[in-house]
């Protein structure tokens, strides 16, 4: 049996907007990354004062600190690989 052509075109679609919204976030990403190392970025005080409440936050409740870096770590792993650094 198979589906509707009207479904099959739909589902087409959304596979293929689908990878148009992952390129265009891994691009995003590796332009920030880009910006963030070279200081060439409007927000990067903005980051830069994000990551230290979160690092102020997390100190202050020490169980949470080393699970918080663990976290940051990863999240560095998956968009280096992601976005091929």
């Amino acid at each position: 049996m198979k589906p509707p052509d009207s479904l099959l075109t739909q589902l087409n679609l959304y596979a293929e907007e689908k990878y148009e919204d992952e390129e265009d976030v891994r691009e995003r990403a590796k332009d920030l990354i880009t910006q963030v190392k070279r200081g060439h970025t409007k927000s990067h005080s903005d980051f830069e004062g994000s990551l230290d409440d979160l690092i102020h936050l997390a100190k202050q409740h020490s169980e949470l600190y080393p699970t918080m870096l663990d976290i940051l770590k990863r999240f560095s792993q998956l968009l280096q690989r992601d976005i091929g650094l």
